[in-house]
């Protein structure tokens, strides 16, 4: 899978969840959307081009805005739960 393939079913996913999903939804949607953008302009400007390297970079933008405390603890349960679902298969 390309890198603007995997970028691409990413935000289709979370577009999804701004559709038609609830309040709560709807921010770990937005918010997961501005990490996954983040993480493929930071993919493209060091040059990683592979879906895992996309993945990475939004793991570690996600630990560190839940280390600098940037969410409630309900907020980082929604944003968390909504990546991994995102990410299934």
């Amino acid at each position: 899978m390309s890198k603007a393939t995997y970028q691409s079913k990413l935000m289709e996913k979370l577009d999804g969840f701004v559709e038609q999903g609830t309040s709560d939804q709807l921010f770990a949607a937005e918010y997961l959307h501005g990490h996954v953008t983040f993480a493929t302009a930071k993919c493209e400007n060091i040059g990683k081009i592979y879906p895992h390297d996309i993945k990475f970079q939004v793991v570690n933008s996600l630990r560190d805005a839940l280390v600098a405390n940037e969410l409630t603890p309900q907020k980082q349960e929604l944003v968390l739960s909504m990546w991994d679902a995102i990410n299934k298969h």
